[in-house]
């Protein structure tokens, strides 16, 4: 009898045995959840505005159109006009427009076969815009705004032939890296002495406003071999302002150029005695004469402040910048001042106009003059003071990035580049 109970309760057991180790291995195993990634929409932009609900209108500016005319055209009304009109200043002008430049109108409304303008977009240039805002019936919002800019890193070299120029050109390098170049290297390398089989290596950057190529960025190092001495121009940053050196930290630049722009030749040397050419009769000039073809642009000879950016009766179109209170330089005759106003700070380098012949001219040129201490002194024969060479107490730092630019400006391959 007890044979049997054992044989009855075996079976159970196994059972039971087997139910914990199903149980057992069931905990063990993880449990998968999936996790669905949540990607949010992103809604296309342009200038700035969510692209919803919008119907725009581009066109571009046609002769004889004036932004009033423009906007009328788009439901504007003649008070809102005026009131933009008013809005306007020297340093703030929102109503000059230039013929082919484009613009884009936001609507969401049309009336009488009108649409109704609620934002109103002019391009002042591939960067540059100025946005009016409409939706407020009692206000009228304006803003001067950029574009993103990415920038895009790049090097170049060549070997001299004939000109830096006609290098670029074979190289397929633009002519505005070679403009960039001439500004970096202005008071190292003689430009107008280069030999063939003179050579040079830069690192530079181009700037583009999404596929669109606008111009060339910053250079940010380089060399160029020139009378058997490699010139190098290091870029280093002390007190917030970023400059060239030389490999021992002396600065590439003194306080001023030598010219303030690519001229063909010295039309009119400083003189107490010369004959005018348009009054024919013995006079001063007291300042130096570049010729150089129409639209040539001309720069800051230093940093400074514009004090002056107006049009004489002799002067034509002309630029005064104060350097320091020392010296102060004029520039006469442009056809176009550049886009720096009446107490605008510039550096050196920046355009501040371009060659023409207002005035009292006979043909394109720049007359540029030197003031020291008020008194006008020659140009050809100033020997401005040295800029200030990088800080004893920022030298350890400046060799250390001094190393990292000359390695990688050594690594670029002449015949590896373009």
């Amino acid at each position: 009898m007890k044979k049997k109970t054992i044989y009855i309760i075996i079976p159970f057991v196994l059972i039971a045995m087997v139910v914990v180790l199903v149980v057992m291995f069931t905990k063990q195993k993880p449990t998968i959840i999936e996790r669905k990634e949540i990607v949010e929409e992103k809604i296309p932009e342009l200038y700035g505005e969510p692209l919803t609900d919008w119907t725009l209108y581009t066109d571009t500016v046609r002769k004889g159109d004036f932004l009033g005319t423009i906007m009328g055209r788009y439901g504007i009304t003649p008070q809102q006009i005026d009131k933009i009109a008013k809005m306007s200043s020297d340093t703030f002008n929102v109503t000059l427009i230039n013929l082919g430049r484009p613009f884009t109108v936001f609507s969401d409304t049309v009336i009488d076969s009108i649409p109704q303008a609620k934002i109103f977009v002019y391009e002042n240039s591939a960067v540059r815009f100025t946005k009016y805002d409409f939706r407020n019936p009692d206000t009228i919002l304006i803003s001067k705004l950029e574009k993103p800019i990415d920038t895009v890193d790049l090097e170049a070299a060549g070997v001299i032939e004939y000109s830096l120029w006609q290098t670029m050109i074979d190289n397929g390098y633009s002519w505005e890296l070679a403009l960039a170049m001439s500004q970096t290297f202005a008071w190292t390398v003689d430009f107008y002495a280069l030999q063939p089989g003179d050579w040079f290596k830069v690192l530079y950057s181009e700037l583009y406003v999404g596929d669109k190529r606008i111009g060339i960025g910053d250079i940010k190092a380089g060399v160029f071999y020139q009378g058997g001495k490699e010139l190098w121009a290091v870029p280093f940053t002390q007190d917030s302002t970023l400059s060239f050196f030389d490999t021992v930290g002396n600065s590439m630049r003194k306080t001023f150029l030598l010219a303030p722009l690519e001229y063909t030749n010295i039309s009119s040397r400083y003189s107490h005695a010369r004959m005018h050419p348009i009054f024919h009769k013995v006079t001063e000039h007291l300042a130096v004469d570049f010729s150089a073809p129409m639209g040539t642009p001309v720069y800051a000879a230093s940093d400074g402040t514009i004090v002056t950016r107006t049009y004489g009766t002799g002067a034509g179109y002309y630029v005064a910048i104060r350097h320091n209170s020392v010296y102060t330089t004029v520039y006469m005759h442009f056809s176009r001042f550049g886009e720096y106003n009446v107490g605008d700070r510039v550096n050196q380098g920046d355009i501040i106009g371009y060659v023409g012949s207002t005035g009292w001219s006979t043909g394109p040129h720049l007359h540029y003059e030197v003031h020291e201490n008020g008194q006008k002194i020659d140009p050809l024969k100033f020997e401005p003071p040295p800029a200030e060479p990088v800080d004893s107490a920022h030298l350890e730092r400046f060799n250390e990035e001094k190393r990292f630019w000359i390695d990688k400006v050594n690594a670029i391959k002449m015949d590896e580049v373009k």
